[in-house]
């Protein structure tokens, strides 16, 4: 009695187990935004990208107010065919003497397509006025497991 007990016990817990839902990983991430240029009077700004793990873009913009009053969107699309769509906000203006100055953004993963479906996030960084607009963030992103 006291074995058929133990592997009904046993076999309740892996049931427990292959029903436990999947977890998630998550990990920092660095990326590095050069737009050349920056508003050309267009309302966004594109230029090229690279994402510490995730891979580099040849081509990524940001339409600038596009989910309200400061709130950016930046969508990157990756050679796979994945997708990243980045929310981005100014949180703050720093500046000195002569220069364009800096800007402190808040990011914000909202989605993901493809490899990036999904995914979760939030970083800060510094978008860089006196070269046209190089942003430099890091955070973190959250992918599920597949």
């Amino acid at each position: 009695m006291k074995r058929i007990g133990v592997s009904v016990f046993a076999a309740f817990a892996l049931l427990l187990l292959a029903a436990a839902p999947a977890s998630a990983e998550t990990r920092k991430y660095q990326a590095t935004f050069v737009e050349i240029g920056g508003d050309t009077g267009t309302g966004a700004s594109c230029g090229s990208g690279t994402i510490s793990g995730m891979g580099h873009v040849a081509n990524q913009c940001i339409q600038f107010d596009a989910c309200g009053p400061n709130c950016h969107e930046r969508r990157i699309q990756f050679e796979d065919g994945s997708s990243l769509l980045i929310l981005e906000s100014v949180e703050g203006v720093v500046t000195h003497g002569d220069s364009a100055g800096f800007l402190e953004i808040k990011q914000t993963i909202a989605e993901g397509t493809g490899r990036f479906e999904g995914a979760t996030g939030s970083g800060t960084g510094i978008v860089n006025l006196n070269s046209a607009a190089v942003i430099i963030a890091s955070g973190t992103i959250t992918l599920p497991d597949e």
